[in-house]
């Protein structure tokens, strides 16, 4: 798997426009076909307001709000790109404790990337409450909290550095880089007293080196560009 990337600037700024699309009755029908399949299979899936990007610097992102059937749809069938032209966005932390980074493996039930690894959290930039503005430390901060059971204070000095976008999928996931005073003990129980079904197993790599053969190349980048 290879991903392109690019770095981003810590001045990075985020600008939201009007919704451009313009889609035919024919191809909203055709995602709609495709949410109600998904949704016999994971009936859990949510039809939220997701980030869509249109444009990417390394000091700009500019997008609208669209609808998470039109991801789902496109990450089902790629060749939808040339008409939804879907690059949602995402956010991904590398959290390092005192023995490593903190990865977790995605469950064999995910809609996307069963059974890779990668670091967590992760997630979709969403509209939280319909509110418009974005914040992506807070959005990476609250996925932290629903995936693993950290809350804000047991974690220190996020720094947003790249920007990785699937090749496939075109989502684009925003990598921010944390530390947190807790070893990897403590994090596995509140991972586990948090039950929730994002990950079916953590574990700590030490270097690069340690990473298992198919953790994703967002997470390889993050690892391997990490700085103290």
């Amino acid at each position: 798997m290879q991903w392109e990337t690019i770095f981003l600037d810590s001045a990075l700024a985020i600008t939201i426009i009007p919704n451009p699309q313009i889609l035919s009755i024919e191809l909203k029908n055709q995602v709609e076909d495709i949410w109600e399949e998904k949704r016999k299979l994971f009936p859990y899936l949510f039809n939220g307001r997701i980030f869509n990007v249109q444009e990417l610097t390394s000091n700009l992102i500019t997008g609208y709000w669209t609808e998470y059937k039109y991801v789902l749809a496109q990450t089902e069938r790629p060749g939808l790109y040339s008409e939804l032209a879907i690059r949602s966005l995402a956010v991904i932390g590398l959290i390092q404790c005192p023995q490593g980074f903190i990865i977790g493996k995605r469950t064999n039930k995910s809609v996307y990337l069963p059974g890779y690894w990668q670091s967590a959290p992760a997630g979709t930039v969403e509209s939280r409450d319909r509110n418009d503005d974005i914040d992506l430390t807070q959005q990476l901060l609250a996925e932290a909290n629903e995936e693993l059971g950290l809350n804000t204070f047991h974690l220190t000095n996020p720094k947003i550095i790249s920007a990785t976008e699937h090749t496939n999928t075109h989502i684009i996931d925003v990598g921010i880089l944390l530390k947190t005073e807790l070893s990897f003990t403590e994090i596995s129980e509140l991972w586990k007293n948090n039950n929730n079904p994002e990950y079916d197993e953590l574990c700590c790599c030490a270097s690069y080196t340690d990473l298992p053969e198919n953790t994703l190349p967002t997470t390889r980048f993050l690892v391997e560009h990490w700085s103290d």
